[in-house]
């Protein structure tokens, strides 16, 4: 029996407040089928307790019954585990490989190269993973990223540093507090900085003196919370690299 029927099936059980957990469900099925009790309680202001009790007014054993309907409701059922994480795999390649080739470092790698000192700030666990990437391949290129650590270290670098040297800033949003700060600095300064963030359109990208984003692709999961790869920020990275060797080469080829 599909939601909706259990539901009208077992209307006259339901009181107001079950209402409002069934419209909120109801209206965001597919969200629904992610976030866990928690977050409906929260948007539904209600205890975890009420929704529990909702569900099983429907007839329902639990909140792990009601949202395994919406999954299969939603044609996101595991009937076969397998062949939908292969299909999720070559699909998120795909993805990956279609918005990497779109980028442009032409203008990045000009920064880099005329740079006297290159400086990176990551604004969290996965940027940080991202910024020791960047640092392991540039090196080879005999360019050395200078990792900023917290927001004392960079107002004390910011007193040393001028117009020739280069920041790159990767934050995921581009929108938290001290990194739009850093970036309004940075930029009323006048020193170049690149923002690698993940989200267009973002307060740090247009102050940024060259933007490279990053479009999240969502991936199937079995767990309550929703799951983004960060695969993205990794070969973007891999391919800027490249891109940045080849720029080297042609730049030592013409000064000979």
């Amino acid at each position: 029996m599909k939601l909706d029927e259990l539901v009208s099936h077992n209307l006259r059980k339901l009181n107001p407040t079950d209402l409002i957990i069934w419209r909120y469900i109801y209206n965001n099925k597919k969200k629904c089928c992610h976030i866990s009790i928690y977050d409906i309680a929260r948007e539904c202001n209600v205890s975890r307790t009420t929704i529990l009790r909702f569900a099983k007014k429907i007839s329902l054993d639990g909140f792990s019954d009601l949202k395994m309907i919406l999954k299969m409701e939603s044609g996101q059922d595991d009937i076969s585990p397998s062949i939908d994480i292969a299909e999720a795999a070559v699909d998120l390649c795909k993805k990956v490989g279609e918005e990497v080739a779109k980028q442009d470092f032409n203008r990045a790698n000009k920064l880099i190269y005329k740079a006297t000192r290159v400086f990176i700030y990551s604004s969290g666990y996965v940027q940080e993973n991202v910024a020791n990437e960047m640092k392991r391949l540039f090196i080879s290129c005999n360019i050395l990223i200078y990792e900023i650590k917290g927001i004392d270290e960079f107002q004390r670098i910011l007193k040393n540093i001028d117009q020739t040297d280069l920041f790159i800033i990767i934050s995921l949003s581009g929108e938290s507090l001290h990194v739009v700060d850093f970036g309004n600095q940075l930029h009323m300064n006048g020193i170049p900085f690149i923002s690698l963030t993940r989200l267009k359109s973002n307060t740090l990208a247009s102050l940024s003196t060259e933007h490279i984003y990053i479009t999240p692709i969502a991936m199937p999961t079995a767990v309550d919370t929703a799951y983004e790869s960060m695969l993205m920020f990794f070969l973007v990275v891999e391919v800027w690299y490249i891109s940045y060797s080849r720029y080297l080469t042609e730049q030592l080829q013409d000064n000979c």
